[in-house]
């Protein structure tokens, strides 16, 4: 991101210490969510200019917040996370085979198709970025986590419970979705229908018949 036109009104020097920080801390979000609905439509490389005219700030007053690209990233990242996090509701491992596998797949449909836009912008990035590196590796993780604790009473019951739990991981993963989804060309319910015969396929040695 490079430098540009001021389009940000300095702030008062007289202002009020209460009254700057709150200011500043609007410039930030600004920054984070221009940033984020650039990402949202598409663009995997938002410039300095672009950020600034969507957020009404300086590309100057961008880098008064953020040291430096990683920092930015960072910053939307923590915002995906609020995001999914208002889409990610506990599912019960006693709840009925049948049923957990259709609500966790119809949730983990949405989380994905939320997160696409971010993380193929950030697969651009990864390779010369150790913090967005640390970001996949946690958000793999998480989502690895919540697989693990929806099925844990069929990967306990599975002769080969790490395999299985692997194979969970995989079905249910973000290059599964984007395979199906843009290689494919598959449509959200077509996407849906497809993980959802691989995860029943999966778990069939260890449930009772579906």
């Amino acid at each position: 991101m490079g430098a540009g036109s001021s389009t940000e009104v300095d702030e008062p020097v007289d202002e009020p210490i209460d009254g700057r920080t709150a200011r500043a801390l609007r410039t930030k979000d600004a920054i984070v969510e221009a940033c984020l609905g650039l990402i949202d439509e598409g663009d995997l490389r938002p410039t300095g200019p672009r950020i600034a005219e969507r957020a009404g700030v300086s590309v100057r007053s961008i880098f008064q917040h953020f040291d430096d690209l990683d920092a930015l990233f960072a910053a939307v990242g923590q915002r995906v996370v609020v995001r999914i996090g208002g889409i990610i509701a506990h599912i019960d491992p006693a709840t009925p085979l049948h049923d957990r596998v259709d609500a966790f797949v119809h949730q983990r449909a949405a989380v994905l198709e939320s997160l696409t836009p971010v993380l193929r912008a950030a697969l651009v990035h990864a390779a010369s970025s150790e913090v967005i590196r640390g970001q996949f590796e946690q958000g793999h993780e998480f989502l690895r986590l919540q697989v693990a604790q929806v099925f844990a009473p069929e990967v306990a019951a599975a002769p080969e419970g790490e395999v299985l739990l692997h194979g969970l991981v995989v079905a249910l993963s973000w290059t599964t979705w984007d395979l199906l989804r843009a290689a494919q060309e598959q449509s959200v319910a077509q996407a849906r229908a497809v993980v959802t015969l691989m995860v029943r396929s999966l778990l069939g040695s260890v449930a009772d018949p579906w």
